[in-house]
């Protein structure tokens, strides 16, 4: 009975936990409901998609068939289409998320045309979350010339990489091109090196976006503010084959003279320059027991030289025969291939996703490709989407805060309610993003606990049980001492009774009393006498 009663109070207590945390979530996230209104992706992607030549925001089920995992057996990390961790402030946005650490992840996708950049510019755009916090993470996407999905490795070449990278001394946003030079028949890449802005690594979602224009003008931007813009021609860009190349035939003469400063010949050190910092101590004596054969040479202790006047060090003077650093001459490279349009990029047939991470879960959505003139409608879409769950990301922060501010602040009552609202927050949020398994480990649980309360308390019955027949066997033996204390009472009762009769008795036979007497005396006498008989008849055997 206690057990059933302790089972249906645990169940009632995770019901509550879940209608409580839900009712008080709503409650205090109703902090800005055109926030948290629901935005149809599908519609979104509709309104938009004719502006784009690629617009990915994985919105429905088709995403997972454009999205194609590569066989190579180097990538073994795995992706999954999901909703973020953390609330975003929209219902039911799914993104495109890696799953593992210290694996290789590769995934891509192909155009149904391809996009001649060549033409049209480039504007590229995506949104990325990193739900944990990172410690060697590279988020980059690269944007990839004719290939087969299915065959994606990290050796195939790309036309653009982009994107936050984050990993021992790398802590920047790549902004590299690839070209094919036909001279080498190699490709060859160029890449944003200086000035070259940072990436935002907190567990917000952020958007980072680029511009090229055929002439040759870039800008990069994070959350739609310009971080970097310059000329692909310009030397903040390198890597591309030099113009001119070292003479590798020229040598440096044997005459020549490439030290800047010689020590002063006119300059020597004085005399009475004492620069012996430490002296041996001329007091200190050979030991008696010292044996030359054991110990070697005996040598005298070195002390501090109270004489020392210092380091000397000659004077530098200019070498009158400096003829400069030298260098080779310079000869035309034979692999040099000017480019006239670096803005022109090659052609773009897809674009993918190879990354080695150590900082899981990462979570990228609303991917845009297309013309240099989308810009506007690009950032409208990204203020609809990213927008929105970047506001609300802010506002859940700024309110953690406070709210840890405030548990700080507050009383021990207050810290404990502030701790349960958490708890039944986090109960709640793991139900709605993870039922199955959320409900297989509250069941789990449950169990074990019932499991454990009936080991607990199942020896209770039985130790009822023996003292109930102690306390019956008690009572028993109480009963029949009772029952022997009324019997000899009675048994008292019945004595007295009797010897008030025969009190009775004698006062009525008063007169006869006498004679009785003497016939006991007489029969006393005769029964001596036969006791003396029995003695004399014993002494005589």
């Amino acid at each position: 009975m206690k057990l059933n009663l302790i089972s249906l109070l645990l169940a009632l207590f995770l019901l509550g936990t879940l209608i409580c945390g839900e009712e008080g979530l709503n409650t205090e996230q109703e902090i800005n409901i055109e926030q948290e209104k629901v935005i149809d992706h599908a519609a979104l992607t509709k309104e938009y998609s004719p502006y784009f030549h690629f617009l990915e925001s994985f919105s429905d089920d088709s995403s997972k068939e454009r999205w194609i995992k590569s066989s190579d057996a180097k990538f073994q990390g795995e992706w999954e289409f999901e909703e973020s961790q953390e609330p975003c402030g929209i219902a039911n946005d799914i993104g495109l998320v890696l799953q593992n650490e210290a694996k290789h992840h590769g995934i891509s996708t192909k155009f149904e045309n391809k996009f001649e950049a060549s033409k049209e510019g480039l504007f590229f755009q995506y949104e990325v979350r990193f739900q944990e916090q990172v410690s060697c993470s590279g988020a980059y996407m690269k944007l990839l010339p004719d290939f087969e999905p299915i065959n994606l490795n990290g050796d195939l070449h790309y036309v653009v990489m982009f994107g936050p990278d984050k990993c021992g001394e790398t802590n920047k946003v790549h902004l590299i091109f690839k070209r094919f030079n036909p001279k080498t028949e190699e490709w060859e890449e160029r890449a944003l090196v200086k000035d070259s802005p940072a990436p935002i690594m907190d567990t917000s979602s952020h958007v980072y976006s680029f511009l090229v224009n055929t002439d040759g003008s870039f800008k990069v931007y994070v959350d739609l503010e310009v971080v970097a813009e310059g000329s692909i021609d310009e030397e903040f860009f390198d890597g591309w084959q030099p113009e001119t190349i070292d003479d590798p035939e020229d040598e440096k003469p044997e005459d020549w003279i490439d030290e800047a400063k010689i020590p002063d010949p006119e300059v020597t050190k004085p005399e009475d320059w004492v620069d012996d910092e430490f002296i041996p101590n001329e007091e200190a004596e050979e030991p008696e027991d010292w044996d030359e054969d054991e110990d070697g040479e005996w040598e005298r202790p070195m002390i501090a030289n109270p004489e020392f006047t210092g380091k000397w060090n000659q004077p530098m003077i200019d070498n009158p025969e400096y003829k400069g650093e030298w260098t080779p001459k310079q000869i035309p490279n034979p692999d040099y291939y000017l480019d006239e349009n670096p803005g022109v990029l090659n052609d773009i047939y897809g674009m993918g996703l190879e990354l080695w991470i150590m900082s899981p879960k990462i979570l990228f959505d609303n991917i845009i490709l297309g013309k240099e003139n989308i810009q506007e409608q690009a950032f409208e879409y990204a203020q609809k989407t990213w927008g929105k769950k970047f506001k609300f990301q802010e506002i859940e922060r700024e309110k953690m805060e406070k709210e840890r501010a405030a548990m700080l602040k507050g009383d021990f009552v207050e810290r404990v309610r502030d701790f349960v609202l958490n708890a039944l927050y986090t109960v709640q949020y793991l139900f709605q993003q993870y039922p199955i398994p959320s409900i297989a480990t509250s069941t789990v649980l449950l169990l074990t606990t019932i499991w454990v309360l009936y080991k607990l308390f199942r020896k209770k019955p039985q130790a009822q049980t023996n003292t109930q027949t102690n306390t019956q066997n008690t009572e028993k033996i109480s009963d029949s001492s009772d029952d022997d204390k009324e019997t000899e009472k009675e048994k008292e009762k019945e004595e007295e009774e009797e010897v008030s009769i025969n009190e009775d008795d004698d006062s009525d036979d008063n007169a006869g009393e006498d004679d009785d007497d003497d016939d006991d005396d007489d029969d006393d006498e005769e029964y001596d006498d036969d006791d003396d008989d029995d003695d004399d008849d014993d002494d005589e055997d």
